[in-house]
């Protein structure tokens, strides 16, 4: 365990490396340390307590110790996860979010832990507090107007979104708009449109008893056929087989 500056301990405890082209859902625990997630492939869906959350590749999610948590759907694709656990008694200190698109170096750092945590325990936890504290001081925005343009999306993510519009909106041409969303996020604008809209129609899907004709109408498509045939392009499954597999999932879980 080290200290840094009195203020806040960081104790490392384990790292490792989960890769499965398996059917796979998170298992149900609790744990006694903090977790940290930074997703490789696949899309994760985990609940901790009341709150559920859909982690992409290269973002990372913080679960925190004592609380359950666990999949609330499956992944049918390859899924791929650094996973970290450490101790602390100051989490506010080292301001580490809880969802979050993750510094470009993640990787890179992750590697270098599972390199030296059983050998080199003193550099790793310096190590792991460098990474903590230069994800820290890079919170400011690289291209604040992306984040702007990203909190527009998630609070009219049932109006029909267009990224032209969006860039008009903003006063940036569609190419330059996408192109900073990218680089902030790892996807472009209109891929970053799609996954809000399907977390919303996923939870809609999972944690409702509307019908799928409901739902459409919820989400702004004109008909439930329109709204079933986006769905199903983009997750390979229609939403009533959605709702089918993972609700008794989901419940179970719960």
């Amino acid at each position: 365990m080290i200290t840094i500056n009195g203020l806040s301990d960081l104790k490392f405890e384990a790292i490792g490396l989960f890769d499965t082209s398996a059917e796979w859902s998170h298992p149900v625990i609790t744990v006694e340390t903090y977790e940290l997630i930074f997703l490789l492939a696949g899309d994760v869906r985990i609940y901790e307590g009341e709150q559920r959350y859909t982690v992409h590749p290269g973002e990372w999610l913080l679960l925190a110790p004592g609380i359950e948590h666990g999949g609330f759907a499956k992944n049918t694709e390859r899924t791929a996860f650094y996973w970290l656990h450490f101790r602390t008694e100051n989490i506010a200190y080292w301001n580490i979010p809880k969802l979050c698109s993750a510094p470009p170096n993640t990787e890179k750092i992750l590697r270098e832990l599972m390199h030296l945590w059983k050998t080199e325990r003193e550099l790793t936890e310096l190590t792991l507090a460098k990474f903590f504290l230069d994800s820290h001081a890079a919170k400011e925005y690289k291209s604040k107007p992306v984040y702007e343009v990203r909190e527009y999306i998630r609070v009219h993510v049932r109006e029909k979104l267009r990224v032209e519009q969006l860039a008009r909106d903003f006063g940036y041409s569609p190419d330059h708009l996408s192109r900073l969303y990218k680089q902030e996020f790892g996807h472009d604008l209109k891929e970053g449109i799609v996954r809000h809209k399907l977390s919303d129609m996923e939870s809609l899907l999972l944690n409702t008893d509307y019908s799928i004709k409901e739902i459409a109408e919820i989400c702004g498509f004109e008909d439930e056929n329109s709204f079933t045939k986006f769905f199903k392009y983009h997750e390979k499954l229609a939403p009533r087989t959605y709702r089918n597999r993972f609700f008794h999932i989901h419940m179970n879980n719960h």
